[in-house]
């Protein structure tokens, strides 16, 4: 009753087409550009379930990427008033529409991996500012479904210790990847043999990289990445 009364105060709109009732109606959903192939995250080309290419794999690196949409349009507007106006009931109303395609790869990963899933994690003071962290709301409503039973998702084992500024003010990709140089640091007490890394939106990949980089410096074997939308 409550959700229905500050419904009729503060109706939703759709940020698309302005459609009553919904901050994204079906349409326009439809609408937005997706991800259409599986591609190694270095080179870009077409690969078996986004698994980075032998040739292509690195030490420290993204060994697979998975994403659903396209960071352009709509769902740029859509991620940028849920992130820094605190319309959080935006994300989550993105987040309920089904994305079968793309659990199907997340299912072979699950069986290939069973990888420990670890939201990228925000500095405290960020949060505070925020209210919330998008990564972990993306990963308990995707992962915590029995859509993906042979994943555990209870660990975290990283923490932002630098409170960087927001990187999609810096365009230039080597800046952005010396500034988040050292932001993130290992805390868990147990290593997982292998890691699925869970963010919003993936652009220059410096964040995720660097995620892996601290990951796989502390004994982590695999670590895959997934990502509301890719840039």
């Amino acid at each position: 009753m409550k959700v229905k009364l500050l419904d009729l105060i503060f109706p939703k709109f759709c940020l698309g087409c302005g459609y009553v009732g919904a901050y994204l109606c079906l349409p326009c959903e439809l609408k937005m550009k997706k991800v259409k192939k599986t591609c190694c995250f270095y080179c870009e080309k077409p690969s078996l379930f986004g698994l980075t290419h032998p040739k292509c794999r690195q030490k420290k690196g993204i060994d697979g990427y998975l994403s659903i949409y396209l960071y352009e349009g709509l769902f740029k507007k859509l991620l940028h008033e849920s992130k820094y106006k605190g319309a959080y009931g935006i994300l989550r109303t993105l987040l309920r529409f089904p994305q079968q395609k793309i659990f199907q790869n997340l299912d072979r990963w699950s069986n290939l991996f069973k990888p420990k899933i670890i939201s990228v994690p925000l500095h405290p003071q960020r949060i505070k500012e925020r209210g919330f962290n998008q990564s972990e709301i993306i990963t308990e409503h995707y992962f915590s479904s029995l859509i993906y039973t042979n994943t555990n998702h209870d660990i975290n084992c990283l923490e932002r210790k630098i409170n960087t500024k927001h990187l999609a003010n810096i365009t230039n990709k080597y800046k952005r990847k010396l500034y988040i140089k050292g932001a993130f640091a290992f805390t868990g007490k147990d290593i997982p043999k292998s890691v699925l890394l869970i963010d919003d939106v993936i652009t220059s990949g410096s964040t995720i990289l660097e995620c892996s980089k601290v990951l796989k410096e502390n004994g982590v074997q695999t670590v895959l990445a997934f990502s509301l939308a890719k840039g």
